[in-house]
C-alpha cells in the first residue's frame, strides 16, 4: 500500500517536534514551568500559521483572488516565514503578558528553536519545490522534475518548451536557507552560554536570521518581481528587521541591570 506524505508537510511536523523539544529544555533552565511553556507555543503556532498564510496570501492576490478555495489548501505549502514570525511573536507576547513571564526571558529560549525551525520547512521547501531560485550553471546548481513549480514558472515564462522533462538547473536556494539555519543554530548554542541580559539572546539571532535573508534572497527567483527601490520585498523588509533588532541588542546590552524583566 502507498501512502502518500507531503514532504513539506512532514519537515514542518519535524520542525515543531525538534522546536518544542528544545524550548521546553531550555526553559526549565530559566525556571520557566513546562505547562506555561508548552501553553505559549501552542498560542504561537496558531498565530504563526494564520500569519504565515495570510502574509503568503498578500504576496499571491491575483491567485487567490482567481482560486479563493485554494487560501484554506494549506497541506500543499504556501507560508511566508516573515509573517510567520509576526503572528507567532504576537500570540505568544499576548499570552506570556497574560501569565506574567518576562517576555525577553521566553524569548531567548525560542533563538534555538527558531534556528531548527528555518532548517527542517527549508528542507520541506526544496522537497516541496517552492521558494525556488534563480537559474544558475554551477555546478551545484539542481534541475527540477516536470510538474514542480519552477518547471512550470519556466515553462510559464517560455524559458522552457512542454517537451522538456526538467526545469533549467537553478540556485538551490532553499538549501543554502537550511544550511544557514544550522550554522546559526551552532552559533547561537555556544554564544548562549555567554548571555547576561535577556533578551540579547533572541534579538542578536533575529538580526544575524534575517542578514542572511538578505543575502540568499539575491539568489531567490523573485516570480512577482516585487520591489521596494532596487531590493526585494523580503529584502526590504529584512532590512527594517536588522535595524529593529539590532537597535534592541544595543538598548538592552546597555541595561544596567543584569535580567530584563520585559
Amino acid at each position: 500500500m502507498n501512502i502518500w506524505v507531503p514532504d513539506w508537510l512532514s519537515m514542518f511536523v519535524l520542525s515543531c517536534i525538534a522546536g518544542i523539544i528544545l524550548c521546553v529544555y531550555t526553559a526549565k533552565k530559566e525556571g520557566i514551568h513546562t505547562p506555561k511553556v508548552l501553553n505559549t507555543l501552542l498560542v504561537a503556532f496558531i498565530g504563526g500559521l494564520i500569519g504565515a498564510r495570510m502574509y503568503y496570501v498578500f504576496q499571491h492576490l491575483k491567485f487567490f483572488a482567481a482560486y479563493p478555495a485554494e487560501i484554506f489548501a494549506m497541506w500543499k505549502g504556501g507560508f511566508a516565514s516573515l509573517g510567520a514570525m509576526a503572528g507567532s511573536s504576537i500570540g505568544a507576547i499576548l499570552y506570556l503578558k497574560l501569565v506574567k513571564i518576562p517576555v525577553l526571558k521566553f524569548a531567548d529560549c525560542c533563538a534555538l528553536p527558531i534556528a531548527s525551525g528555518v532548517f527542517f520547512t527549508r528542507i520541506g521547501c526544496f522537497l516541496n519545490g517552492c521558494c525556488f531560485g534563480r537559474i544558475s550553471h554551477l555546478p551545484w546548481a539542481m534541475r527540477f522534475p516536470k510538474g514542480s513549480q519552477p518547471y512550470l514558472y519556466q515553462l510559464y515564462t517560455n524559458k522552457i518548451t512542454p517537451f522538456e522533462n526538467l526545469s533549467l538547473p537553478l540556485h538551490p536556494v532553499q538549501l543554502y536557507n537550511a544550511f544557514t539555519g544550522l550554522i546559526l543554530f551552532g552559533i547561537f548554542l555556544y554564544i548562549s552560554r555567554y548571555k547576561k541580559k535577556d533578551g540579547q539572546l533572541i534579538t542578536g539571532f533575529m538580526a544575524t536570521y534575517f542578514i542572511s535573508i538578505f543575502l540568499t534572497d539575491y539568489f531567490r527567483e523573485n516570480i512577482y518581481n516585487k520591489t521596494v527601490f532596487c531590493f526585494s520585498q523580503s529584502q526590504f523588509i529584512s532590512m527594517l528587521m536588522i535595524v529593529i533588532f539590532v537597535i534592541a541588542f544595543l538598548a538592552i546590552s546597555r541595561r544596567r541591570i543584569e535580567k530584563a524583566d520585559i
